[in-house]
């Protein structure tokens, strides 16, 4: 009887080891290594905004005109590419590296001015900085759960980027 349990016990395990890799996917591993150490911004940050913004669907555009894998704001994208002397358009936000890399360049700057305060970074990221400045994105259901989802998908992904 001991060993039913046992097969279980593997059985639930290996499960759970398949949801993982399957639900947090390691997409564009390459740039995002590359792109995470150029800007000082740990993987697991990077992946799990891509997953809470758009899970992984490349061509996503939002309601509110946010484009691509990390949702960037065309006038967001413009101000961190000119920033940073990139070249911009708006089309090219709707490329994953292009996107994955304006993102990035967007968490650094906010981690720079606010002292890499997560929760402020991600509040910054999610409503804006002028409602964390105001405190008006506590009236925001949605960025009070994004921080939430950024807790179990960075908590995941780091578990996942360990054993890569």
């Amino acid at each position: 009887m001991k060993r039913i349990y046992i097969y279980i016990l593997i059985f639930l395990i290996f499960i759970g080891i398949i949801g993982v890799v399957s639900f947090f996917p390691l997409n564009h591993y390459g740039e995002i290594e590359k792109i995470s150490k150029k800007y000082k911004i740990d993987r697991e940050v990077i992946y799990s905004v891509i997953k809470i913004e758009s899970n992984f669907r490349e061509r996503i555009v939002s309601h509110k005109g946010a484009i691509g894998l990390m949702q960037i704001m065309p006038s967001t994208g413009e101000w961190m590419a000119k920033s940073n002397n990139l070249p911009y358009s708006k089309k090219m936000l709707l490329d994953p590296v292009y996107n994955i890399k304006i993102g990035t360049i967007y968490l650094h700057y906010l981690m720079n001015k606010y002292d890499s305060d997560i929760e402020k970074v991600l509040i910054a990221y999610n409503a804006g900085p002028s409602r964390l400045k105001d405190g008006s994105w506590k009236k925001f259901k949605e960025t009070k759960n994004y921080l939430i989802k950024y807790k179990i998908a960075n908590f995941f992904y780091r578990i996942r980027l360990y054993f890569k």
